[in-house]
């Protein structure tokens, strides 16, 4: 199943759509069968916690219900609430080959208001400073769990998407770059585990203004899926709705300006297009400062 969050114009409710080739059917309905919480709200976003339950009634509404072209809408991020983004370090065979390891190196981590789907595009709000697209496949964790060997760890996804990891370039902590608003693009919808038999042998093509600029596998990764996976849960307790980015291939990131355009393709998990803004400018204690003082900073 292919499940997404859209809006059909950009002041209209977000509704919840199973998509069906080029075709979204309106599920909404679907989120009254979502339990009441009450404060202090469970971990893990709500919809994701109980997918499994919802997906026939879901499939049985995209049967009856109205569809439109899935290009006549904007799509939002699949996941409402995302609880955590863990971004893989280093994880690809060329880091392998220069003797890093995903491993020793650990995860990195994006704060979660990064969140954004293709029709939110991306704002570089430092556009003085470089912004470098990472496109990846992002891992959607859909049941709780911690010290997950790799031989169980699907069994705690509930599907992918494609992500782009952007990331601020400079000496502040990575982390920070990997922060900013818009930084972290899901999409074009969420592909549920089942329909994706390899997610370990995906090709990939990220292209800025017509010109390839990744052009990838994921069996180029040194940790898969399934490793990622249990890589994270050894240092902690994973919730439906995480998300983790896999890493990818360092030397081809590259820059990203206002007015680019990103198209991202991934098998399996389809293709959207990001535009990419220009945002105020950086707005700190630090200016005023003499332009040698903050040249890397």
């Amino acid at each position: 199943m292919k499940i997404c969050r859209y809006q059909d114009t950009p002041d209209g409710p977000v509704k919840i759509g199973v998509v069906r080739g080029n075709r979204v059917h309106d599920v909404s309905s679907v989120a009254d069968m979502l339990p009441d919480v009450r404060w202090p709200y469970p971990p893990g976003d709500l919809f994701i916690t109980n997918l499994e339950r919802l997906r026939p009634v879901m499939e049985d509404l995209a049967e009856k219900t109205p569809d439109v072209p899935v290009a006549s809408v904007l799509l939002r991020n699949p996941v409402a609430n995302p609880g955590k983004f863990l971004c893989g370090a280093g994880n690809h065979k060329i880091v392998l080959e220069m003797g890093g390891h995903p491993r020793r190196l650990g995860l990195l981590f994006k704060m979660t208001n990064a969140a954004a789907g293709p029709a939110d595009g991306v704002t570089l709000r430092w556009p003085e400073r470089t912004t470098f697209h990472e496109m990846e496949i992002a891992i959607v964790i859909g049941k709780q769990g911690t010290e997950i060997p790799a031989s169980e760890a699907l069994d705690y996804v509930a599907g992918y998407c494609i992500g782009l990891d952007m990331t601020m370039q400079g000496s502040e902590f990575p982390s920070f770059g990997k922060s900013f608003d818009t930084y972290g693009v899901m999409g074009p919808w969420l592909t549920t585990r089942d329909e994706i038999a390899d997610p370990d042998n995906l090709s990939y093509c990220l292209k800025v203004n017509g010109e390839d600029r990744q052009v990838d596998s994921t069996a180029n990764l040194v940790l898969g899926i399934a490793g990622l996976v249990e890589h994270a849960a050894s240092v902690m307790t994973l919730y439906p709705g995480d998300v983790i980015f896999s890493g990818t291939l360092p030397r081809s990131t590259g820059p990203v300006a206002p007015g680019d355009v990103m198209h991202a393709a991934m098998e399996g998990l389809g293709e959207m297009t990001v535009q990419v803004r220009g945002g105020p400018g950086r707005k700190t204690p630090l200016d005023g400062m003499e332009p040698a003082e903050t040249a890397t900073g």
